[in-house]
C-alpha cells in the first residue's frame, strides 16, 4: 500500500515550486490561527485572572 502510494505521488509530476507554495501556505495559515484565536483567547484568560485576583484581595 504505501509503495502504491509513493508511486502515485512521485508520478503526479508536482514541482518543488508547487510544493514549496503549498508549505509557505500552511505555514501561514497556522500563524493566522494563531494570531486570530489563540493570541485573543490567551489574552482574555490572562485579564480574566488577573481580575480575580484583584477581586480576592479586597
Amino acid at each position: 500500500m504505501a509503495f502504491t502510494l509513493s508511486n502515485l505521488l512521485f508520478s503526479a509530476a508536482v514541482s518543488s515550486q508547487a510544493a514549496t507554495n503549498s508549505a509557505i501556505g500552511m505555514i501561514g495559515s497556522f500563524l493566522a490561527a494563531a494570531a486570530l484565536i489563540v493570541v485573543p483567547a490567551a489574552s482574555f484568560l490572562i485579564w480574566v485572572s488577573q481580575k480575580d485576583a484583584l477581586q480576592r484581595g479586597r
